[in-house]
């Protein structure tokens, strides 16, 4: 083989290799991050570090944003799949409502399990729905729903408040 024909396939060489790395580096990111997309530890992580009635933690998947109602704080974020809503008790950083909703088909079945080990059994369930409710004293209430957005994926929605 002549020196010309060596120094010639040595790049295409090098080449073929960097392609095999760099394609062998997008897949594994890619599987790492479908991995981590687990909207089922996700939501049970979300819940148990945001509690109603509790002082709302600095958390970096949360920030501020301009409020909707006077003298309360409103934080918005995500993490995951999940876009989160965080609204704040009137001159307080006691957390008030917390809205977790999810993009794409129906998961409430997924995640009443989840849901159900921070908030307790539901009071009220419509299964062939999808439909789950808790209340407590004080006005107090909870839901985990899915909601459709015309003929576009919905959302299943986590949502906790005042009524």
């Amino acid at each position: 083989m002549s020196e010309q024909s060596r120094s010639g396939s040595a790049p295409m060489l090098l080449r073929e290799v960097l392609r095999a790395a760099l394609l062998t580096s997008a897949l594994l990111l890619l599987t790492t991050g479908l991995s981590l997309a687990d909207p089922v530890t996700d939501v049970a992580t979300v819940l148990r570090e945001v509690r109603q009635d509790q002082p709302l933690p600095e958390l970096l998947y949360l920030q501020r944003a301009a409020p909707m109602n006077p003298d309360s704080g409103y934080f918005k974020g995500r993490y995951g799949a999940i876009d989160i809503s965080v609204e704040t008790h009137p001159g307080s950083d006691r957390v008030a409502a917390i809205l977790l909703e999810i993009p794409g088909p129906d998961r409430t079945r997924q995640l009443l399990p989840a849901v159900s080990e921070v908030l307790g059994p539901p009071s009220s369930s419509d299964p062939r729905h999808g439909i789950y409710g808790w209340e407590w004293p004080e006005f107090r209430a909870a839901s985990l729903h899915y909601a459709t957005a015309g003929g576009n994926a919905g959302l299943t929605v986590v949502s906790i408040f005042y009524r």
